[in-house]
């Protein structure tokens, strides 16, 4: 979108003629020129332009005019605002492309994944439940997607621009790599390094002035207690973690309650199962993995069990017996 487009979509959101993905854009656009501060120095013919903008503007406004018609007030407000949007655009550098960038979304429901390649050659690998939102041009310094979910990311190397992941108050940052991120709890977040290095930060820091960064390295995971604004590593099995990428999900021979543990770490489910006498019911399958449901369905083929969702993710579960 270019500065002009910007500018009649501003005048079109004033007549009160756009529509909510319009007012989204629009306030994206905003949110990234407040987080640069606007610092850049005018040059001559910049100065120019905005006194002749200012110039119009105090013109319109002065006293002898007649205020009595509201259509008169509008139209004044509108040229006010569209000149103070002109001087922003003024001070934003031509080359600054990602206050213009299309914003994408990609979701996914609670029975779908999706693999998304961004125009940088990035792969993100998206989990059921969950939203990508990212530019349809990255900029020029920095490669800045939002999550809600979990996701999986596999981060072409560019050294002249990180890669930034926003997730529920939480930053990760990284040049090239290969890492998860879960944000399905509203509690807490958690980062997973396969390869690479990663840098993580809580908003909450940089509001108080602490900018650093805490870097983790592969098979280390991050949780950020977004409660108490705490951070803890820990070093973890990577390939168990991962788990809800791979193709198909396995049980040799595991007493039903141990298998319902499984779908707790593999879905990022909190399952609440009763009924279940200790020992009883040792499975043996392997389904494909595509959704939790999918393998619940399945596994009412060797355990008589019924499951009702509640609230979030969380899931009841009602042990009747072994088929077999």
């Amino acid at each position: 979108m270019s500065k002009h487009q910007f500018l009649a979509l501003l005048e079109k959101q004033i007549r009160g003629l756009t529509s909510e993905s319009e007012d989204r854009l629009i306030d994206a656009i905003f949110e990234r020129m407040e987080g640069r501060g606007m610092h850049w120095k005018l040059d001559a013919s910049a100065e120019e332009v905005r006194e002749s903008i200012k110039a119009k503007i105090d013109l319109e406004l002065k006293p002898q005019k007649d205020y009595s018609s509201v259509s008169g007030i509008l139209r004044i407000m509108t040229v006010s605002l569209v000149g103070i949007l002109m001087i922003a655009f003024i001070l934003v550098p031509a080359t600054d492309a990602e206050f213009f960038a299309q914003m994408d979304e990609r979701v996914t429901n609670d029975k779908q994944k999706a693999t998304i390649t961004l125009k940088d050659g990035s792969k993100v690998h998206l989990n059921v439940s969950s939203k990508l939102s990212f530019p349809d041009q990255f900029g020029s310094d920095e490669r800045k997607v939002s999550l809600e979910g979990e996701a999986f990311f596999e981060i072409a190397h560019d050294a002249s621009r990180p890669f930034v992941v926003e997730v529920n108050e939480v930053e990760t940052k990284v040049l090239g790599t290969a890492f998860n991120v879960n944000a399905y709890r509203d509690h807490k977040v958690e980062i997973a390094v396969a390869s690479g290095s990663v840098g993580v930060r809580e908003n909450q820091n940089i509001r108080e002035g602490m900018e650093q960064y805490l870097v983790l390295r592969p098979r280390q995971m991050a949780v950020v207690d977004k409660i108490n604004h705490n951070v803890s590593v820990e070093s973890i099995d990577i390939d168990h973690y991962l788990a809800w990428r791979s193709e198909s999900i396995s049980f040799d021979l595991l007493p039903f309650d141990r298998v319902v543990e499984r779908l707790e770490e593999v879905y990022s489910m909190e399952i609440e199962l009763e009924g279940y006498k200790e020992g009883d019911c040792l499975v043996r399958a392997n389904y494909i993995n595509r959704s939790l449901y999918h393998v619940l369905y399945s596994l009412k083929n060797v355990v008589d069990f019924e499951y009702e969702p509640s609230e979030g993710r969380n899931l009841k579960l009602y042990y009747k017996g072994c088929k077999f």
